[in-house]
């Protein structure tokens, strides 16, 4: 067997077929990322905190703003208003897909950590804009704080977060000089 021909076969593949390479490598990364998502002791450990340090920066955030809350675990309150942080709302799986689309994505790494602290710190960032601004619909327009919550947050999340990965993508592709 001549392992040099089936080297090339292989390099050969994933120069022509790089979008099923990447592709593969997101689904499997996301696979990963569900499975530790949903596992138990995880909940109780990592993700426990996550929410909770969602709350107290957030609380913070409003306390400033002059909305004297107070925080319990997950859940910020106040006189007006109570929200809790749960699964789902921790930006965690936006965050994971831009992840897996970063670290699928022919690039050095160097371009991919740089990408990937920019990139979740600003998910980060604006899962704590999207808890004030909750709070501050359910204070003031109670009636409107699902819609904020489920329909115009996630598109926003979903719209910034895609496009973040699409500007971070096209700036590493326009570095590379052709042969």
């Amino acid at each position: 067997m001549n392992t040099g021909s089936q080297f090339s076969k292989i390099k050969g593949w994933r120069i022509r077929h790089p979008f099923i390479l990447f592709l593969a490598g997101v689904i499997l990364q996301m696979i990963l990322f569900y499975i530790l998502y949903y596992n138990a002791a995880l909940q109780d450990t990592i993700f426990f905190h996550v929410v909770n340090l969602y709350a107290s920066l957030s609380s913070k955030i409003l306390n400033v703003l002059g909305y004297g809350t107070t925080v319990l675990n997950d859940t910020i309150s106040s006189s007006q208003f109570s929200v809790g942080i749960k699964k789902g709302c921790d930006a965690l799986e936006p965050m994971a897909l831009v992840t897996a689309g970063m670290l699928a994505f022919p690039a050095s790494w160097r371009s991919k950590i740089k990408g990937l602290i920019i990139g979740l710190s600003f998910l980060f960032l604006l899962n704590i804009i999207r808890i004030v601004s909750l709070f501050l619909v359910g204070i003031y327009n109670h009636d409107l704080f699902e819609t904020m919550h489920i329909d115009v947050w996630q598109i926003i999340f979903i719209i910034l977060g895609t496009g973040y990965w699409i500007l971070w993508a096209r700036g590493i592709t326009n570095k590379v000089k052709p042969a």
